[in-house]
């Protein structure tokens, strides 16, 4: 009896040995920033099994020494990786120098104060709690709706709203600053700064599940182009927003 459950000890310890031994985990990082990546994908170029990095940047993928991953962004130059031995992996992908030219984006318009806020339904007297009655479409059909509204955040709440916003904001003045954003863009100095107080990015679009920094960079970069460049390069904000 012993005997068979050592056995069978040994063979689930053998079995567990064999399976972590067919995969291949590790993160993958921005070159220099050590940003984690989410969406890159990651390919064994033998069978051509697949996968994508996560939130974090990790990755699990099945693989066995001397295959071959590939690593691919459309954002980042693509990177291959000889499999010497199964242990965690740490990946670095540079940054394409060309990525403005290469990134479009396409039905989205960018405003100066880049914050994609949606417009409020407003009604009579320009009151958000008694408003016009429309359809499906957004079309007046005739008479009013009234809107009823509860008694609002407690004091605790708004504080903590509070805290939570002012902690978003300094997680977005980490990354959209000019020192961060000058590997992207062909500017400096005073046009720098202006480009970083006009589309600075509200926390709703910036923690939005599908916000991309780099298509975000790249739209707003062609809307700042289209300012004369005595205003991108003014030394008041006043001047530059005028100007747009």
């Amino acid at each position: 009896m012993k005997y068979l459950l050592l056995l069978a000890l040994c063979s689930l310890l053998f079995l567990k040995t064999t399976l972590a031994q067919d995969q291949l985990s590790g993160r993958v990082y921005e070159n220099k920033t050590n940003v984690f990546l989410q969406g890159v994908k990651v390919e064994e170029l033998k069978t051509h099994t697949m996968t994508m990095s996560g939130r974090d940047g990790s990755f699990t993928i099945k693989a066995a020494v001397g295959d071959v991953i590939c690593f691919s962004d459309f954002s980042y130059k693509s990177d291959t990786v000889y499999v010497a031995n199964l242990k965690y992996m740490q990946v670095f992908l540079d940054l394409r120098r060309n990525m403005l030219d290469e990134v479009k984006v396409t039905n989205q318009e960018i405003k100066g104060n880049a914050g994609f806020a949606p417009q409020v339904e407003r009604g009579p007297l320009n009151s958000q709690s008694v408003t016009y009655q429309t359809d499906a479409n957004g079309e007046y059909k005739g008479g009013v709706k009234l809107r009823v509204f509860d008694g609002g955040p407690t004091q605790k709440q708004r504080e903590k709203a509070v805290n939570d916003k002012e902690n978003q904001k300094q997680g977005i003045l980490k990354v959209f600053n000019a020192d961060y954003l000058k590997k992207y863009l062909p500017i400096a100095g005073q046009e720098m700064q202006n480009f970083v107080i006009l589309y600075m990015p509200d926390p709703g679009t910036f923690y939005g599940d599908t916000f991309n920094l780099v298509a975000y960079i790249n739209g707003c970069y062609e809307e700042f182009q289209k300012i004369p460049p005595e205003d991108r390069q003014s030394k008041t904000y006043t001047q530059l927003k005028s100007g747009n």
